[in-house]
């Protein structure tokens, strides 16, 4: 089923967003976040660690870079792959910028052989196999397809280097898409509709017939008949994700249009009659909380669901509108953190910045 074949983004998630922002200068704030997001990547501690073990053999030499020499920094594993996802968007939006030699020459060094193949060997070991399932999954997945639509000279090699992974991975989101009897709703890393929307991307641009359709057919059979979902229960104090926006945005991608609008109109019936209590950007009371900030990737997701919302409506809709706005406020609300806050904020931020700004589906 799912292989790694480049082949051109198809209408199935509408032409690659990021293409439109094309631009040789980079701008201050992406120039920022090429420096942070390769300092990350390359920073290997503090380190989250999540790691079974099922003997005292399986506990020695635990350092990052040994068990995973291809995703080793950023705090996390996940978050070492989409800051990688950064780098690559950066790299795109920005060909000819000073970073982009950076950027380059770190995926000379991270892309080689035999560094995923080591990564597909951890999800090989004892208790390992949904390991970061779908989070990490889907960030991998998310990454092969921004490689695969770089025209740097050398992108055909960092695609071959990341291969094995997004192999190994695309098969084991297939087969889980396939057997899962239920989405996860939760705003943080199990949502589905999240991961669901990168592989997506994946799908589409591999040219993975099946596993488009697969990813079409689940999100028909578990959000179709969603309907009056209250956006007043539509936040966590630990939320990345808006359960809500992030279903709609990827119904936005599955549904015609007008099915669409149809759709949305019955499932946040409070936004189409114009409630938006509660809505508005939120703050952060602890900026050290490594859990509390998650409210910071909460306000860039917003903007990016509610801007890839507003491409499938009418620009007369007042939520068009309203959308836009919400959508910058919540934005500028985690603006400070993504480059400025404490490392907690830092490791992981840029990627959903990036996606507020650069990822707008249609």
């Amino acid at each position: 089923m799912a292989t790694s074949l480049v082949a051109a983004n198809s209408s199935a998630t509408g032409p690659d967003p990021h293409r439109l922002w094309l631009m040789n200068e980079i701008t201050p704030p992406h120039a920022a976040y090429a420096h942070a997001a390769l300092e990350n990547v390359r920073r290997e501690f503090p380190n989250f660690l999540m790691h079974l073990a099922d003997s005292a053999d399986a506990c020695v030499d635990l350092r990052p870079s040994t068990q995973h020499p291809l995703f080793f920094g950023s705090f996390d594993w996940h978050s070492c792959v989409h800051m990688h996802w950064s780098l690559a968007r950066l790299l795109n939006l920005h060909p000819s910028s000073v970073e982009a030699k950076a950027i380059s020459a770190w995926f000379d060094r991270q892309f080689t052989s035999g560094r995923a193949e080591k990564e597909v060997l951890y999800f090989e070991k004892f208790g390992n196999k949904f390991w970061e399932r779908p989070y990490g999954w889907g960030w991998v997945l998310k990454l092969y397809a921004e490689l695969a639509v770089c025209v740097h000279p050398q992108a055909t090699a960092w695609r071959e280097g990341l291969q094995p992974l997004a192999d190994y991975l695309s098969d084991a989101m297939f087969d889980h898409l396939r057997a899962a009897p239920a989405p996860v709703r939760h705003g943080v890393h199990s949502n589905s509709a999240f991961s669901m929307i990168h592989a997506l991307r994946y799908a589409t641009t591999v040219g993975d017939t099946d596993f488009i359709e697969l990813v079409h057919d689940k999100a028909h059979a578990w959000f179709d008949n969603d309907v009056d979902y209250r956006m007043a229960y539509d936040f966590s104090a630990e939320d990345f994700l808006s359960p809500a926006l992030t279903e709609s945005l990827l119904m936005s991608i599955i549904l015609p249009t007008i099915e669409f609008r149809h759709w949305l109109d019955d499932f946040l019936p409070d936004l189409k009659a114009g409630r938006y209590e509660g809505f508005g950007a939120n703050q952060v009371a602890n900026e050290s909380d490594a859990r509390l900030v998650h409210n910071h990737g909460l306000n860039l997701s917003r903007a990016w669901c509610l801007r890839g919302i507003m491409q499938s409506l009418d620009t007369h809709d007042p939520r068009w509108q309203r959308f836009g706005e919400l959508a910058g406020a919540s934005e500028v609300a985690a603006q400070a953190a993504i480059t400025g806050g404490e490392y907690v904020s830092t490791h992981w931020l840029i990627s959903f910045a990036l996606l507020a700004e650069t990822e707008w589906h249609v």
